[in-house]
């Protein structure tokens, strides 16, 4: 996979553009994507040797927006909120940590997603309303995948509890993400690799030749072959099962859903969990702007149990005096 060879970045700090002070002190600056709820992250870490000439201190709450790329061309990653400055030494150094903003817009205030509150959600609300409503309490967009958005939801108390933990926990029961981020609160099939519009995210092929290293891990129990959930059966008035796949092991989910229909999704996403978990992929290779976290990737030629179709997780990219490299954790998708 050929690259060219002068990696490239452009931070912009509450619309000051500081890319040039960057580089004169630059010891690495590191962009990690997560799929899931996780925040993405940049790290800029710069050498502070000369008390005389002191690097301003830049506030919690500032904003950082990182391109990064090669000789020039390169790729808007988005827009952070500092959230941590550390002072150390020697040798004397300062770290600027900061988290992806959820709104990517400037000025953006302070999200309250995190924030606890309580409030209930009636039977049969569906997870586009769920979205939609809690999306608009924060100045967002909601943007939901058509496979999820018409699901219906149990009866659900949400007590002392923050909004974005309440979208983790229906997102797990339905083997899907909820984050927020570029102005929008998404939800989307977990390793489908699509956008909430149904947008591909793009897959790339790999051949020993394109990687400084590699490793597969195969960690995994013996996945579910059945997974049962119990819903509750208003016609007859007592709880009911649905199974789904069959044969052992057996995994039973310890809720009781408001529906057959809810029930069986939930234990499909349990057993589609399962046969993911536990085998994962990691490998370093020269920097790419490309490689986005729930995007695919093909491995070609490596050998049997390496190649195939991989799901990325987690994509670290990396800028230092080595140059810019990319860490790519991955783990086997559904399909």
């Amino acid at each position: 996979m050929a690259v060219n060879i002068a990696p490239a970045y452009r931070i912009i700090a509450n619309s000051a553009d500081i890319t040039a002070t960057v580089r004169q002190r630059l010891v690495s600056l590191r962009i990690i994507d997560e799929s899931g709820v996780h925040s993405d992250r940049f790290e800029l870490i710069l050498a502070d040797h000369d008390p005389l000439n002191a690097i301003q201190l830049p506030s919690t709450g500032a904003e950082l927006d990182v391109s990064i790329g090669y000789d020039g061309a390169a790729r808007r990653m988005g827009l952070f909120i500092v959230d941590e400055v550390e002072l150390s030494g020697p040798p004397r150094q300062m770290r600027i940590s900061a988290k992806a903003s959820p709104h990517d817009v400037t000025p953006t205030g302070i999200t309250a997603l995190q924030t606890q509150r309580s409030r209930s959600w009636p039977l049969n609300t569906t997870i586009s309303a769920m979205v939609t409503a809690i999306a608009n309490d924060h100045g967002l967009k909601p943007a939901v995948a058509a496979a999820l958005g018409s699901i219906q939801l149990p009866h659900i108390d949400q007590t002392n509890e923050s909004d974005i933990n309440l979208l983790t926990r229906v997102a797990r029961d339905h083997d899907a993400v909820a984050k927020p981020g570029g102005g929008r609160l998404v939800m989307v099939p977990r390793a489908a690799s699509k956008s909430a519009s149904g947008a591909f995210l793009g897959q790339t092929v790999l051949a020993p030749a394109d990687v400084s290293s590699w490793s597969v891990l195969d960690s995994r129990r013996p996945p579910a072959s059945s997974v049962i959930a119990v819903y509750r059966d208003h016609a007859k008035s007592k709880d009911a099962e649905v199974v789904v796949g069959s044969g052992e092991p057996t995994r039973r989910l310890p809720h009781t859903y408001a529906s057959e229909s809810s029930a069986r999704r939930a234990a499909q996403a349990e057993r589609d969990q399962s046969n993911r978990a536990g085998r994962t992929m990691r490998a370093r290779l020269p920097g790419n702007a490309a490689f986005l976290a729930e995007s695919r990737l093909l491995l070609t030629n490596f050998r049997p149990g390496v190649d195939g179709d991989w799901l990325l997780t987690r994509v670290t990219h990396q800028i230092d005096s080595s140059g810019y490299s990319c860490s790519l954790e991955g783990e086997v998708p559904n399909s």
